[in-house]
């Protein structure tokens, strides 16, 4: 008895590849040590962490001083009008 097959272009298409075109050059890797890379991540933390220690905080900032001397020129402006104000009547 003779077995029925499905479609042999379903089962097996033909390879259609194109053109490869090789490569001018072969790639080569870079070995990297572990030591080293170590070596320069605890070097990079321990700058950062000494970063950061030497950063102030924002909330520990002073204001500084021209911006109080800037409030009290404005405010003795505005009583200076008040007091020409009160004299003139």
């Amino acid at each position: 008895m003779e077995s029925v097959s499905v479609n042999q272009h379903m089962k097996n298409p033909p390879l259609n590849v194109g053109i490869i075109i090789p490569p001018d050059s072969h790639y080569t890797p870079v070995l990297y040590s572990h030591t080293k890379a170590s070596k320069d991540f605890n070097r990079l933390d321990h700058d950062v962490y000494n970063a950061v220690q030497k950063s102030e905080r924002v909330d520990k900032k002073r204001t500084p001083k021209s911006v109080f001397a800037a409030l009290a020129l404005g405010a003795l402006a505005i009583c200076c009008t008040l007091i020409k104000k009160l004299f003139k009547k």
